[in-house]
């Protein structure tokens, strides 16, 4: 296998994978989409009955718009930054899940009306650096006289128990694909011309009687021929798919880098290959 980096960035990375059928790359793209874990908020406790505000007086009703259950899906949903050298999941924690700074982190939330809640509002509860990562979400719209006060529980998880934890979204895997362009008796300049018109833009070009190819060096592209080929019965268009050469590209939410993501979705990978390749060979 050949692994060739393309873009990473802060959310996105893009690669090459040479030497791959279509089936190993979907299992690296299943493993992306479901094994890779990250923190998330599961638990929400809300504070019930009155809330009075100290430095004025007034009291507070414990309510908001929606309901407690729609709020709490909401806080779920927000992106946590995640180191997994630091945290683990709570059946794996030495603590044996009764919670511990290396298996959740707590999160407080005290807001009154009129206002709307954001996400930024959520503030955590000891390392400030786990401070959700999309600050201006908004959450909650709190009217004259509500509050909102809780407090939240994250802890890790991957995709398989729960959307919430999906840290990669987005997967695209292509094979390579390249472009070639004939010159075949009986295919006329008019049937050349209707080629280019039909490709989507920016991809052929007719000039001086020829066709040629203009849609630059990414390799994704030329699939975008596939169907424009079939409009000329000579083959003058031809697009050659490489089965064994794929593009990957993926985003995260920000809770980890996509060099984690991908490097733990491949280690996760290969774990679960060998504790398959053990059974297999225990069989009698």
């Amino acid at each position: 296998m050949e692994l060739k980096l393309l873009e990473l960035g802060p959310r996105r990375l893009a690669l090459e994978l040479g030497g791959v059928s279509a089936a190993q790359s979907n299992a690296i793209r299943r493993a992306l989409l479901a094994d890779v874990p990250k923190l998330a908020i599961d638990d929400v406790e809300f504070h019930l009955g009155p809330i009075r505000d100290e430095s004025t007086g007034k009291d507070y009703d414990s309510s908001t718009s929606m309901f407690d259950e729609a709020v709490a899906l909401r806080l779920g949903l927000l992106p946590i930054p995640t180191d997994l050298g630091q945290f683990r999941r709570r059946s794996e924690c030495s603590c044996k899940g009764e919670g511990c700074a290396h298996c959740q982190v707590m999160y407080s939330i005290d807001k009154k009306g009129p206002c709307t809640v954001y996400a930024r509002d959520l503030v955590p509860l000891g390392d400030a650096e786990l401070a959700i990562l999309e600050p201006e979400v908004p959450i909650v719209r709190l009217g004259a006289r509500q509050a909102l006060l809780a407090y939240a529980t994250a802890v890790v998880g991957n995709a398989r128990d729960h959307a919430k934890w999906q840290v990669v979204h987005a997967v695209s895997i292509q094979p390579r694909a390249t472009v070639k362009i004939h010159k075949r008796s009986g295919c006329s300049a008019a049937c050349l011309k209707r080629l280019a018109e039909a490709a989507p833009e920016g991809l052929l070009e007719f000039a001086n009687d020829r066709l040629s190819y203009t849609g630059g060096d990414d390799a994704s592209r030329p699939l975008l021929l596939l169907g424009t080929q079939k409009l000329c019965e000579h083959g003058s268009l031809e697009v050659v798919v490489d089965d064994a050469d794929h593009l990957v590209t993926f985003e995260t939410d920000g809770s980890l880098s996509p060099r984690d993501a991908l490097r733990y979705a491949l280690k996760n990978l290969k774990g679960r290959f060998e504790e398959l390749r053990e059974a297999v060979q225990a069989i009698p």
